[in-house]
């Protein structure tokens, strides 16, 4: 994956688990999973969190975007992103609050519709 940009538009360059996975930082992964889990009130274990994005293929995938529905339908209709659908952007992914903070600039300029 030459650019880091999940289905939905995340970059997944500024993600904390991402980051610390490609780095090998177990230290740096159990700071993620203890604020994680802190701010959602869940345990979170640190190999559900290991990830190498959400379209590597690898099979290490974040345990939130493995049961991500927007993630299910790009992948299973063949898209590289949500921005190759006709039905771009749809309800689902305009109901995902990151995909309107920065999913969609990122979507949006590999479409070729932003600056």
């Amino acid at each position: 994956m030459a650019e880091a940009i999940a289905y939905c538009g995340l970059d997944c360059d500024s993600c904390p688990a991402y980051l610390a996975t490609q780095r090998g930082d177990t230290d740096a992964l159990e700071e993620v999973a203890a604020r994680w889990g802190a701010e959602t009130g869940m345990k979170i274990a640190v190999d559900s969190i290991r990830c190498d994005g959400c379209r590597s293929g690898s099979g290490r995938i974040n345990a939130f975007c493995a049961v991500c529905e927007i993630r299910d339908c790009a992948s299973g209709r063949g898209f590289g992103t949500c921005g190759e659908c006709g039905e771009y952007p749809c309800g689902r992914l305009s109901g995902f609050a990151p995909f309107e903070a920065e999913g969609r600039a990122n979507l949006d300029r590999l479409r070729g519709e932003a600056p």
